[in-house]
């Protein structure tokens, strides 16, 4: 299986979405280290309290678009809300939903870490395995020394 992480945020009432998660998103993944497997975003609407939601999955250039319109089209938003609930994700983007209060939403993408599995492909070939794998919070190696020194010593 691929190398992938979840990236989930919540964002509150006073939260203004001007284009900088599409943004950021577009950056990440135009180095190729990543790819962007599925994005969820869910709001509850300040005003009216109504659900608006786009799931996407894919590649970069249909989701960056996809997204530009959900944000920037109020049909292509009534549009991508109704695919959203009728989908696949329909369950879930409701249950997402019903815990969100007026003008709070939250975002979702589903990432591959296409240089992972790079990295791992060539470990495999001059015969390696992996032996750790974790976020960690650390400035260098140095802090991690420990984690390197519990590594199994193979068995021989």
């Amino acid at each position: 299986m691929p190398a992938r992480q979840l990236l989930a945020y919540r964002f509150g009432s006073e939260s203004k979405f001007e284009g900088q998660l599409v943004g950021a998103l577009e950056r990440a993944e135009s180095g190729g280290a990543i790819r962007i497997v599925e994005g969820l975003f869910v709001q509850r609407q300040p005003e009216s309290g109504e659900l608006i939601a786009v799931s996407m999955s894919g590649g970069s250039g249909g989701l960056i678009s996809k997204l530009l319109g959900f944000r920037l089209d109020e049909r292509e938003r009534i549009a991508a809300t109704k695919r959203a609930l009728d989908g696949e994700s329909g369950d879930v983007v409701r249950t997402v939903g019903d815990s969100l209060e007026p003008g709070s939403a939250v975002a979702a993408v589903l990432v591959e870490h296409v240089w992972a599995d790079a990295l791992e492909d060539a470990v495999t070939r001059v015969g390696g395995a992996e032996v750790a794998n974790e976020f960690v919070e650390a400035r260098g190696v140095y802090e991690v020394a420990e984690k390197l020194l519990s590594v199994p010593k193979e068995n021989g």
